[in-house]
């Protein structure tokens, strides 16, 4: 059988995006039961380019199929797994699409980052940006075939510290910073202490209507498949006073694998931008996913998402970290995932290439948050 080609995925996804807007599903963990192939082909919009391709496919989907099963079948499990858009790519197609770039020496001459360490502060017991009102948290998003994970977490983290700092909550714009952020790879991957300092030394960020998400048909995670970037401000309007909206002054960066630093700053400044291994995410449908050796062998951080909170499940009588994905409504609990936080011990490690990274899927690696500024509005 021949191969499933990167490009043969590309029209997959592309032919899915006719339906995205209409947020296609499968059926929940506990209905899959007679669920073939070609049903999941018609809940998510899969044209295939040939009958072998298809049949490929398929075979890819009633492995995954049956591995989901194995797993809800098992006993004590803190999370399930379902079936989604990724349900019919292969293992090393879902390693590509993971590309977070590990932040490198030299950054701090770039932009001003400080660090943010645990001082103590009295804080809740539960912490959940999503309920916040005003809204701090935008709509979840698409990535689509295009490993710009890094710039969407930039970008929500602008758009929550935008919303804290002012009392408005912009949908700020991902293909800028995909497309413009030069030190980074676009669609091949990048990091957000980058995506922070680019916006910094830029005019600023537009908001998504000026400057809209077109990477989700992307051909290939690469920077050869990144749009160019854009100067908004000339290429539409001239005679208008057209600024962007949001800009960026520094950055802080938490105490790296420390857990009661990570909840002081979620708890007492907002959400967070945080690295993680998610080789294991792509079947995660619903509960808290216990990870603690990483995505994994060897260790690898390979997605940026924004943490927005903590808590405590009172059934399953264990701790969580609610993180926001970049995956869209149809993955997980609604484009989120709830990550195993112990709360009587030390967070599980592993080692790796950047080093030790603690908590589950080593979601404490490396969390972030930017200090935002507003810039002047249009006339």
């Amino acid at each position: 059988m021949r191969a499933i080609t990167t490009l043969a995925l590309a029209a997959v996804l592309v032919a899915a995006a006719s339906v995205s807007s209409v947020e296609a599903a499968a059926p929940k963990w506990n209905k899959l039961e007679g669920y073939t192939h070609d049903k999941f082909a018609a809940d998510f919009g899969r044209r295939y380019r040939s009958a072998e391709e298809k049949e490929a496919r398929r075979a890819v989907f009633e492995a995954k199929l049956e591995e989901v099963k194995a797993h809800n079948a098992k006993p004590g499990q803190l999370y399930k797994k379902g079936v989604n858009q990724f349900s019919d790519w292969t293992a090393d197609e879902f390693k590509r699409y993971n590309t977070y770039q590990r932040r490198t020496e030299g950054v701090e001459q770039m932009i001003p980052i400080q660090p943010y360490t645990a001082n103590g502060a009295i804080i809740p017991g539960a912490v959940d940006w999503r309920r916040a009102s005003p809204p701090v948290l935008s709509g979840v998003k698409n990535q689509g075939h295009c490993g710009s994970c890094w710039a969407h977490s930039t970008v929500e983290s602008i758009e929550s510290y935008f919303a804290l700092a002012f009392g408005q909550l912009p949908v700020l714009s991902a293909q800028q910073v995909t497309s413009c952020t030069q030190s980074m790879f676009g669609c091949g991957g990048g990091n957000y202490f980058y995506g922070f300092d680019y916006v910094s030394k830029s005019a600023g960020l537009y908001e998504e209507w000026e400057y809209s998400y077109t990477s989700f048909f992307a051909q290939n995670m690469s920077k050869a498949a990144t749009s160019t970037c854009r100067n908004i401000t000339e290429e539409y309007f001239p005679t208008w006073s057209w600024v962007p909206k949001a800009n960026v002054t520094g950055a802080w960066a938490v105490q790296p694998n420390n857990a009661t630093a990570t909840m002081e700053a979620l708890a007492l400044h907002g959400p967070l931008s945080i690295s993680v291994g998610a080789g294991n995410w792509d079947s995660y449908e619903s509960g808290i996913l216990y990870n603690p050796t990483g995505s994994a062998e060897p260790w690898q951080i390979d997605h940026a998402v924004q943490m927005v909170g903590y808590g405590f499940d009172e059934d399953l009588q264990v701790g969580y970290w609610i993180v926001r994905n970049s995956w869209g409504t149809t993955w997980g609990e609604a484009g989120y995932i709830r990550l195993f936080r112990p709360t009587d011990a030390a967070e599980p490690c592993g080692n790796g290439d950047d080093g030790r990274a603690c908590g589950t899927s080593g979601c404490l690696s490396s969390p972030a948050f930017p200090n935002v500024a507003m810039l002047a509005q249009k006339n």
